[in-house]
């Protein structure tokens, strides 16, 4: 377990600041249950006890309430009643209050800051109180669509019964997508996460990613119920390996080409492609002719297909990447 007093607690700072108010943080391990397993930490009970206490009281500094505990497990809750707070005011008992100047959501090249992020106190009510239970929040506007330029209840519902109709689409033209053959997917370039929702009911899981660059709309995907990242698509992604059976992005290059290479985008999505895993580009004709050329230099099997509307000026290229070895490869 990382050492949670580093720097006066920054690491649960942060914790408490991607937070919703009223979500969770759970804990395994040290110091919880101290009282039977500290023989197996090369410890004390005494220095445990301590630790543990101290953790208590950071927590419950920061407006964490102990939820529940049981064994090595225990559960703290952010509180809702944002009057907490209040009393942040005594640096020396309590962690300071952030600076209202800085952006609570700022999260590309951000440093850890040793404050607490304090909710908005015009919030009457926890946002986990005021939104839809799952699965109906999948297809609910969330509240916080209104703080994204151009975002409406309105946009939210077109976009999302329009990936209905193009999911069915891809279904047609790859008819893995569906099955246990795809588990793991990217949508590089997301919106609301519109993609995800639409496979909601298959057997994988979708990482939905925000670009750095676009409307941040990273709120709106996780009020969805939805899981996403955000990410500059000039850059590496940090992930392990060829993590992913299929990769999707819809209009990455129109939107961002101006900016870095194609081919390298491309090169880094086959790095963190499965051998045989899949990727659908829907783009403009011309970048579609323009990343089949390059596809085919890293020996992926493609195809161009028409879309659901069958336009001329946006075209779907359908890949896999290729199992194969270069010829200087020897076998040990």
């Amino acid at each position: 377990m990382m050492n949670i007093f580093v720097s006066g607690g920054i690491y649960l700072l942060e914790v408490h600041r991607i937070l919703r108010p009223g979500g969770f943080w759970v804990l395994s391990g040290p110091p919880v249950n101290y009282e039977h397993r500290w023989r197996g930490w090369n410890t004390t009970i005494e220095e445990q006890r301590s630790d543990y206490k101290k953790l208590q009281d950071l927590l419950t500094s920061m407006c964490f309430k102990l939820y529940a505990k049981k064994d090595d497990i225990a559960v703290w809750q952010k509180l809702s009643d944002s009057s907490c707070y209040n009393k942040l005011s005594n640096p020396d008992v309590y962690p300071p209050k952030c600076d209202d100047s800085l952006e609570p959501d700022s999260a590309w090249y951000t440093p850890l800051r040793p404050c607490v992020v304090v909710p908005r106190p015009n919030l009457k009510k926890s946002v986990l109180e005021s939104m839809p239970k799952w699965p109906e929040r999948l297809h609910v506007a969330p509240e916080r669509i209104s703080d994204i330029h151009g975002g409406s209840a309105s946009a939210f519902k077109h976009d999302d019964s329009k990936w209905n109709v193009r999911v069915k689409h891809y279904k047609k033209l790859l008819p893995a997508l569906g099955t246990d053959k795809i588990r793991n997917v990217m949508d590089m370039n997301t919106l609301y996460g519109g993609f995800a929702a639409a496979v909601i009911d298959d057997p994988l899981w979708v990482m939905n990613v925000v670009s750095s660059y676009a409307a941040n709309t990273l709120a709106v995907v996780y009020d969805r119920g939805l899981i996403g990242t955000y990410h500059d698509w000039c850059e590496a992604f940090s992930t392990y390996p060829r993590t992913y059976d299929l990769l999707h992005l819809d209009g990455l290059f129109t939107a961002e080409s101006h900016r870095c290479d194609m081919k390298f985008v491309l090169l880094e999505m086959d790095r963190i492609l499965r051998p045989n895993g899949y990727v659908i580009v829907r783009e403009s004709s011309y970048f579609i002719d323009a990343v089949a050329t390059i596809a085919k230099g890293m020996k992926w099997s493609c195809h161009k297909e028409d879309t659901e509307y069958g336009v001329e000026k946006e075209k779907l290229l359908l890949c896999q990447k290729k199992l194969w070895y270069s010829s200087n490869q020897t076998s040990s």
